[in-house]
């Protein structure tokens, strides 16, 4: 009789975030998740085409979360420079969290061409929270304000700059 295992996406995508974390995503394999998970190569592919979309689905739910977590923290704020700081925070932990994968040169060349085309997504996402911020605090075309913050405050967090850097040039934008 085959034996059941419940959860067996939740169960492949913690155990690849565990190999990520111990060994790096270069020594991680589907062969390894598999083993980890006690399931044969082909339950694996039942579930992932491949080991780089198991991790843009765990990415990608993490990356909800965040924005998730941001939106909820932030709703009803006025102040977009408190919005930004939040982002920021969070894009920064989101960022360290996953390091070992962005940092990888195998993950850079698999994910090389996706970056582009979801680039404008992440960006249309963090940008909503600072439009809401500024249609509540009536400034001025909030609609390229946000998009304009929300492009420097990718390019500022992934970059690893400080924010207190960026919050100085950030303030200075919403200055009334």
């Amino acid at each position: 009789m085959p034996k059941i295992i419940e959860n067996v996406r939740g169960l492949l995508i913690n155990e690849a975030k565990a190999q990520i974390d111990e060994n790096g995503y270069e020594n991680v394999t589907i062969r390894s998740i598999a083993r980890g998970c006690g399931i044969g190569l082909g339950t694996f592919y039942n579930y992932f085409k491949s080991k780089d979309m198991l991790i843009a689905t765990f990415l990608l739910e993490d990356w909800q979360e965040m924005i998730t977590n941001v939106t909820e923290k932030t709703k009803g704020e006025s102040d977009p420079v408190v919005v930004v700081k939040e982002i920021y925070v969070s894009l920064g932990d989101f960022i360290k969290k996953h390091y070992s994968i962005f940092a990888a040169p195998e993950a850079k060349k698999a994910f090389n061409n996706t970056v582009g085309v979801y680039h404008k997504v992440l960006r249309l996402q963090i940008s909503q929270p600072i439009h809401a911020a500024c249609v509540l605090g009536g400034y001025e075309n909030p609609e390229f304000l946000s998009q304009f913050v929300a492009e420097s405050t990718l390019t500022w967090a992934v970059a690893k700059k400080d924010y207190d850097e960026f919050a100085a040039v950030i303030e200075k934008l919403f200055i009334k």
